[in-house]
């Protein structure tokens, strides 16, 4: 018999004693050996380089350019950065996970190659040297898109390019480069749009472009990248009629948190439109189809009563309805598309009317473009931008495959489809919650059983190995016959009717849906909280699922609970405890002498099973490419021991749920969550750990560079469990009091309803 959940989270409060500072560190490891022919190999890239440019720099020597470096895999990490090498070349980005991009002037290739050439280099110069492999330009055709490339020689005209452009670091370079464009493009006859949103993500727009100009265009120095705009639409709904019939469940709590639906449009029916606050329509009225936005809300407000999942207590929210995405269904219509450019300019329009009361948004929104695997889409950057201007949340859809008729996937998968299965954009997405589908039911025709993914749900990682999606829900199953006869999910219909469907349009509302009840629940509304709690008890809820295979890819952290009791409460034979603290540049947080609950000690050892997830919003740089993630945090939980010296020897006890074969970055980031901004922890200890001096809790942070802000913050929540007849949160509780340990009880809905009633 499971125990009541009823008991509130401890909140640690750091103190000044658990702030250390951390030792310095430097390398100047040798990757190859400097020889004569080495460093003149070196000095010639630098010469090439300075040729290659050479007819900008006969225009004005002080016109910055852009360089790439190609480094060694195995001198990628941040502490052999060739940042010596390059002071006179300023390292400016990067693309690819092995390369940088420098700011190039032909002053700072002369310093440069005179500084290489002096006798008695630095331990530093010659570690730095040794990192590097080439050194090269940008040619125009790695600028032209693939979309673009295979069109070029097929069409006369592209009705609307988009022109990415270089950021040089500094407003006085960035205009010259900026306007030296605008004065070419002119030249050759076009007007030009110009965008920026933050000042990472920027670009040129251009309509109804010569296939023949494109190879002048990305000829102009500055000019970074050259695409299509994407197009998007709705998402095709296969629905079935059910019934005619659906009654509103009379428990039902309606909260005031608002939450928007991005999509295709709520039908005015009676079930939903009650709860409609506000309605903002970026589509004209022939071209709506409201069938997918009205199936994605009935599955936020009534998810569990429609698919008969147990919940204990209904809620319903307010609804934003946000008419953004036309039909693309000619039997229901005519048909249009929504532009890349016209979606950033509704999207912050929106977020600038609403974000103040609107903090969660739905976006089951698949574009149909793969992720790419190094470097994250400018929709992605774009939607991350969002959410930390304006301090909302996204909650998107990781995609469908199958829709074009594609083999799908059993489970476990098999090779059939190669990358083809991956996520679309925006679901590479850093900041966002990014949702998968799992099936609810089967039957002896489905693709897969109940509760394994979706034959049609795609697959991480995102980009540079980030955990996408991050959680799963019920999104339906197919059968053989790929159509979804009483193994889908069911929503609401235009006619208040009930409709069966699948996608991971509707999972997605599931996962808002309980992001917005713990959101609710808090009393101190923090978006990272509500993240970081619900991500911990999809994992908890989910320990089977195998996440050091590849089945993360799949499943990602797992699906949460929809009983908000079992995620923001405790019962005794188990403790959650918080950290929510900033740390500050040089410095790591340290807690020593950290309490182990006494009933899980053992015969001298310590058991029990505990579980940690480490949440953080890493600070982000569009122009790093494969490195768009700029901090790290790391977390330790284990025990120590304290030899005659003083000298404190730590063990870590709760392992990540992943690791790497080799010290190399590229494999720590594959394998071992570097950089990743959720990071998860867990280890059931049945053998026992034999019995030390105490137990250490620290967390670490990383830079890739000093330039961002000194300070950033996490969340650790450290869950403990012990068999239910043990006092677990008792024992922990005592400790932390008699340890001098600052304890706040986290403050919910549920802790006041529960001091009223007592």
């Amino acid at each position: 018999m499971k125990q009541d959940k009823n008991l509130p989270i401890k909140v640690i409060i750091p103190q000044e004693r658990d702030i250390s500072k951390n030792h310095g560190m430097s390398s100047d490891k040798l990757f190859v050996n400097i020889t004569p022919k080495f460093i003149s190999s070196i000095t010639s890239k630098f010469a090439n380089l300075g040729k290659y440019y050479e007819k900008i720099f006969e225009v004005n020597e002080k016109i910055p350019t852009i360089g790439k470096v190609i480094l060694r895999e195995d001198a990628v990490a941040k502490s052999h950065k060739p940042t010596e090498l390059f002071k006179d070349l300023e390292i400016i980005g990067a693309e690819k996970f092995e390369e940088l991009y420098i700011k190039v002037t032909a002053e700072g290739i002369r310093r440069t190659v005179a500084r290489i050439n002096r006798p008695n280099l630095s331990k530093k110069m010659l570690s730095n040297l040794s990192t590097v492999v080439d050194i090269l330009p940008i040619s125009e055709n790695e600028k032209i898109s693939n979309i673009i490339h295979n069109s070029l020689y097929k069409e006369k005209y592209f009705k609307k390019i988009k022109l990415k452009i270089f950021n040089f670091g500094n407003d006085f370079d960035d205009t010259i480069v900026r306007d030296n464009i605008v004065l070419e493009l002119k030249k050759l006859g076009y007007d030009v749009s110009y965008f920026e949103f933050g000042k990472k993500l920027n670009y040129f727009k251009l309509e109804n472009v010569k296939s023949e100009d494109i190879i002048k265009i990305a000829q102009l120095n500055g000019i970074k990248y050259i695409d299509i705009f994407q197009q998007y639409s709705t998402p095709e709904v296969k629905e079935k009629n059910i019934t005619n019939f659906f009654v509103e469940p009379a428990d039902l709590i309606v909260d005031d948190i608002i939450i928007g639906i991005i999509d295709s449009g709520i039908s005015e029916i009676s079930q939903l439109n009650k709860y409609v606050i506000a309605r903002e329509s970026y589509v004209p009225a022939e071209y709506q189809n409201r069938e997918h936005g009205t199936f994605v809300a009935s599955c936020l407000e009534y998810g569990s009563t429609l698919d008969k999942i147990s919940e204990k207590n209904k809620h319903v929210f307010k609804l934003l309805d946000a008419i953004v995405l036309p039909n693309c269904d000619i039997e229901k219509g005519p048909i249009d598309s929504l532009s890349q450019d016209d979606f950033y300019i509704i999207i912050e329009e929106l977020m600038q009317k609403y974000s103040d009361k609107v903090k969660i948004w739905n976006l089951s929104l698949g574009t149909g473009q793969i992720a790419d695997k190094e470097s994250i889409s400018d929709l992605g950057v774009f939607c991350d931008y969002i959410q930390d201007k304006y301090n909302v949340q996204f909650i998107i859809s990781s995609g469908n495959y199958g829709e074009n008729g594609e083999q799908l996937r059993e489970w476990h998968p098999q090779d059939i489809v190669g990358e083809k299965d991956r996520i679309t954009t925006p679901a590479d997405s850093c900041r966002a919650l990014v949702v998968g589908s799992i099936s609810l039911k089967d039957n002896a025709n489905t693709f897969v059983r109940a509760d394994e993914p979706s034959p049609f749900s795609r697959r991480g990682p995102g980009a540079n190995y980030l955990t996408k999606p991050e959680l799963v829900d019920y999104g339906g199953n197919l059968l053989r016959n790929k159509k979804c006869d009483e193994v889908g999910v069911l929503g609401l219909g235009l006619k208040d009717d009930i409709v069966e469907s699948v996608g991971t349009s509707f999972s997605t509302p599931k996962v808002t849906y309980k992001f917005a009840k713990i959101y609710n629940d808090l009393i101190d509304k923090d978006l990272m909280t509500a993240k970081a709690f619900l991500i911990h008890n999809a994992r908890i809820n989910s320990k089977d699922v195998d996440i050091e295979t590849d089945d993360i890819n799949y499943y990602g952290f797992g699906q949460p609970s929809y009983d908000v009791e079992n995620i923001l409460q405790c019962s005794d034979n188990e403790i959650t405890l918080m950290f929510k603290q900033k740390v500050i540049r040089g410095t790591h947080l340290e807690m020593l002498d950290f309490p182990f609950p006494k009933s899980l000690i053992h015969d001298g050892k310590y058991t029990g099973e505990i579980f940690m997830t480490l949440v953080y919003n890493p600070f982000l740089d569009q122009n790093y490419g494969s490195q768009y993630c700029r901090t790290n945090f790391d977390a330790h939980f284990g025990t120590y021991t304290i030899n005659s010296d003083g000298e404190i020897n730590f063990k870590g006890q709760v392992p990540l749920e992943k690791t790497w074969t080799d010290l190399y970055e590229k494999s720590r980031i594959a394998h071992g969550f570097k950089w990743n901004p959720v990071k998860s922890y867990y280890r059931n200890i049945t053998r026992g750990i034999d019995i030390t001096d105490g137990w250490k809790i620290r967390i670490d942070m990383q830079e890739r560079d000093l330039n961002q802000n000194p300070e950033q913050e996490f969340i650790l929540l450290v869950t403990i469990r012990g068999d239910e007849d043990k006092a677990v949160y008792t024992d922990v509780v005592n400790e932390l009091n008699s340890k001098s340990y600052i304890t706040q009880n986290l403050q919910t809905r549920y802790q006041i309803q529960q001091k009223i009633k007592n």
